[in-house]
Protein backbone atom coordinates (compact mmCIF):
# COMPACT_ATOMS: atom_id res chain seq x y z
CA UNK A 1 0.00 0.00 0.00
CA UNK A 2 3.08 2.54 1.14
CA UNK A 3 4.28 1.68 -2.74
CA UNK A 4 1.54 3.50 -4.64
CA UNK A 5 1.92 6.54 -2.58
CA UNK A 6 5.49 6.43 -3.30
CA UNK A 7 4.70 5.48 -7.19
CA UNK A 8 2.21 8.34 -7.45
CA UNK A 9 4.95 10.89 -6.08
CA UNK A 10 7.21 10.19 -8.85
CA UNK A 11 4.73 10.37 -11.35
CA UNK A 12 3.67 13.42 -10.08
CA UNK A 13 7.67 14.27 -9.60
CA UNK A 14 8.60 13.69 -13.05
CA UNK A 15 4.83 15.47 -14.73
CA UNK A 16 6.11 18.59 -12.48
CA UNK A 17 9.41 18.36 -14.47
CA UNK A 18 7.70 17.23 -17.81
CA UNK A 19 5.22 20.29 -17.74
CA UNK A 20 7.99 22.93 -16.47
CA UNK A 21 10.71 22.05 -19.08
CA UNK A 22 8.75 20.10 -22.00
CA UNK A 23 11.36 17.75 -20.66
CA UNK A 24 11.78 14.96 -18.20
CA UNK A 25 15.48 15.45 -16.56
CA UNK A 26 18.34 12.69 -15.53
CA UNK A 27 18.78 13.97 -12.17
CA UNK A 28 15.01 14.04 -11.45
CA UNK A 29 14.97 10.54 -12.82
CA UNK A 30 18.18 9.09 -10.77
CA UNK A 31 16.69 10.40 -7.66
CA UNK A 32 13.17 9.20 -8.06
CA UNK A 33 15.29 5.66 -9.03
CA UNK A 34 17.69 5.82 -5.53
CA UNK A 35 14.14 6.86 -3.75
CA UNK A 36 12.28 4.33 -5.15
CA UNK A 37 14.77 1.74 -4.17
CA UNK A 38 15.09 2.73 -0.88
CA UNK A 39 11.53 2.97 -0.26
CA UNK A 40 11.12 -1.10 -2.20
CA UNK A 41 13.95 -2.32 0.59
CA UNK A 42 12.13 -0.66 3.34
CA UNK A 43 8.56 -1.80 2.40
CA UNK A 44 8.75 -4.51 0.66
CA UNK A 45 12.00 -6.00 1.72
CA UNK A 46 13.92 -8.25 -0.98
CA UNK A 47 11.28 -10.14 -2.40
CA UNK A 48 9.21 -6.93 -3.07
CA UNK A 49 12.45 -5.32 -4.55
CA UNK A 50 12.75 -8.06 -6.62
CA UNK A 51 8.93 -7.85 -8.24
CA UNK A 52 9.60 -4.42 -8.33
CA UNK A 53 12.68 -5.17 -10.70
CA UNK A 54 11.29 -7.12 -12.66
CA UNK A 55 8.33 -4.86 -13.57
CA UNK A 56 11.14 -1.96 -14.78
CA UNK A 57 12.69 -4.75 -17.07
CA UNK A 58 9.34 -5.55 -18.38
CA UNK A 59 8.59 -1.91 -18.73
CA UNK A 60 11.71 -1.20 -20.38
CA UNK A 61 11.50 -4.27 -22.63
CA UNK A 62 7.86 -2.83 -23.69
CA UNK A 63 8.50 1.41 -23.50
CA UNK A 64 12.22 1.27 -25.64
CA UNK A 65 10.28 0.51 -28.74
CA UNK A 66 7.80 3.18 -28.43
CA UNK A 67 10.80 5.44 -27.85
CA UNK A 68 12.73 3.60 -31.18
CA UNK A 69 9.26 5.02 -33.59
CA UNK A 70 9.76 8.24 -31.98
CA UNK A 71 6.39 7.79 -30.29
CA UNK A 72 7.40 8.20 -26.42
CA UNK A 73 10.43 10.21 -25.62
CA UNK A 74 13.02 8.68 -23.68
CA UNK A 75 12.14 10.61 -20.37
CA UNK A 76 8.72 9.02 -20.89
CA UNK A 77 10.46 5.75 -20.88
CA UNK A 78 12.85 6.48 -17.99
CA UNK A 79 9.94 7.87 -15.80
CA UNK A 80 7.74 5.00 -16.59
CA UNK A 81 10.21 2.23 -15.73
CA UNK A 82 11.28 3.98 -12.21
CA UNK A 83 7.73 4.19 -11.55
CA UNK A 84 7.16 0.29 -12.36
CA UNK A 85 9.77 -0.32 -9.68
CA UNK A 86 7.20 0.88 -6.95
CA UNK A 87 4.91 -1.41 -8.09
CA UNK A 88 4.48 -4.96 -10.31
CA UNK A 89 4.36 -6.11 -13.73
CA UNK A 90 0.28 -6.44 -13.62
CA UNK A 91 0.15 -2.79 -12.07
CA UNK A 92 2.51 -1.62 -14.61
CA UNK A 93 0.88 -3.63 -17.92
CA UNK A 94 -2.25 -2.25 -17.24
CA UNK A 95 -0.77 1.63 -15.69
CA UNK A 96 0.79 1.63 -19.60
CA UNK A 97 -2.57 0.37 -21.05
CA UNK A 98 -4.72 2.98 -19.23
CA UNK A 99 -1.95 5.82 -20.24
CA UNK A 100 -2.64 4.77 -23.72
CA UNK A 101 -5.89 5.43 -24.09
CA UNK A 102 -5.50 8.79 -22.06
CA UNK A 103 -2.96 9.75 -24.46
CA UNK A 104 -4.89 9.03 -27.57
CA UNK A 105 -7.53 11.33 -25.68
CA UNK A 106 -5.59 14.30 -25.21
CA UNK A 107 -4.01 13.86 -28.48
CA UNK A 108 -7.47 13.69 -30.65
CA UNK A 109 -8.96 16.48 -28.52
CA UNK A 110 -5.65 18.77 -28.85
CA UNK A 111 -5.62 18.24 -32.63
CA UNK A 112 -9.72 18.74 -32.72
CA UNK A 113 -8.98 22.39 -30.38
CA UNK A 114 -5.87 23.83 -32.99
CA UNK A 115 -8.09 22.42 -35.75
CA UNK A 116 -5.66 19.66 -37.08
CA UNK A 117 -7.24 16.32 -36.87
CA UNK A 118 -6.53 15.79 -40.72
CA UNK A 119 -3.25 16.77 -40.24
CA UNK A 120 -2.85 13.97 -37.16
CA UNK A 121 -4.47 11.28 -39.14
CA UNK A 122 -2.02 12.03 -41.65
CA UNK A 123 0.98 11.61 -39.49
CA UNK A 124 -0.54 8.40 -37.88
CA UNK A 125 -0.43 7.19 -41.25
CA UNK A 126 2.66 8.17 -41.98
CA UNK A 127 4.18 6.86 -38.98
CA UNK A 128 2.67 3.35 -38.81
CA UNK A 129 4.01 3.38 -42.76
CA UNK A 130 7.53 4.12 -41.22
CA UNK A 131 7.63 7.01 -43.39
CA UNK A 132 9.86 10.29 -42.00
CA UNK A 133 7.59 12.87 -40.15
CA UNK A 134 8.62 16.54 -40.08
CA UNK A 135 9.33 17.94 -37.01
CA UNK A 136 6.47 20.88 -37.76
CA UNK A 137 4.10 17.71 -38.43
CA UNK A 138 4.41 16.12 -35.03
CA UNK A 139 1.84 16.67 -32.75
CA UNK A 140 3.70 16.22 -28.82
CA UNK A 141 2.13 15.93 -25.96
CA UNK A 142 3.49 16.28 -22.77
CA UNK A 143 2.86 12.00 -21.84
CA UNK A 144 3.79 11.99 -18.04
CA UNK A 145 0.47 13.28 -17.78
CA UNK A 146 -1.37 10.25 -19.81
CA UNK A 147 0.63 7.77 -17.83
CA UNK A 148 -0.02 9.87 -14.44
CA UNK A 149 -3.62 9.29 -15.63
CA UNK A 150 -3.40 5.61 -16.32
CA UNK A 151 -2.29 4.87 -12.86
CA UNK A 152 -5.15 7.13 -11.36
CA UNK A 153 -7.50 4.69 -13.36
CA UNK A 154 -5.79 1.44 -12.47
CA UNK A 155 -5.74 2.52 -9.16
CA UNK A 156 -9.52 3.09 -9.31
CA UNK A 157 -10.34 0.03 -10.87
CA UNK A 158 -8.45 -1.75 -8.89
CA UNK A 159 -10.81 -0.15 -5.57
CA UNK A 160 -13.90 -1.20 -7.52
CA UNK A 161 -13.01 -4.61 -7.84
CA UNK A 162 -12.32 -5.05 -11.78
CA UNK A 163 -10.89 -3.85 -15.06
CA UNK A 164 -12.62 -2.43 -18.12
Amino acid sequence: MEMWGIATVALVAGMVDDFRSRKIHNPVVLFLFAFILISNFYFRGLEGSMIGFGALLLALIVTIPLFAMGIWGGGDVKLFAVFAFAIDPAGMFWTLIYSFIWGAIFGLTRAALQKQLLTLVKNTYRLAMRQRLQAQEIHKIPYSFAILLGWFTQLTMLRAGGFI
